[in-house]
């Protein structure tokens, strides 16, 4: 089990990967798009329409390699820092995470993945 504030923690890392990772993502992917737009602009004026394709083909599969692998590094970086269940493994995300720290169980295996905080108690009788 861990604590409220690690689980918290965890869930803050997870964030800010996608933040990191989401932004090169989009900067990436809208620069090299809009690029690839402006280059068939110009293509379209200045090259025959082979060597427009020859140029355009290669240089698309290469933006599509590019920004597959951008999501993979999102991902993969998502799933290296993602709380999981310390019972069955599970990693916690989407409605799993938001279950397990509403609730502090894992929804799937049902065991504690958040330590109960115990309050201390108050003195009142004496």
């Amino acid at each position: 089990m861990v604590t409220r504030a690690s689980f918290e923690r965890q869930r803050e890392a997870v964030r800010r990967v996608e933040r990191r990772e989401g932004l090169l993502l989009v900067v990436v992917s809208v620069g090299l798009g809009l690029a690839q737009l402006a280059f068939l602009k110009c293509a379209d004026a200045h090259l025959e329409h082979r060597r427009e394709i020859a140029i355009a083909g290669p240089a698309c599969l290469a933006y599509l390699a590019l920004v597959g692998a951008l999501l993979w590094r999102l991902e993969r970086g998502r799933r290296k820092v993602r709380p999981r269940c310390p019972q069955c493994g599970r990693r916690l995300e989407g409605l799993s995470e938001r279950v397990a720290s509403a609730t502090g169980r894992c929804d799937s295996c049902g065991d504690r993945v958040i330590e109960e905080e115990v309050k201390p108690p108050t003195g009142g009788g004496d």
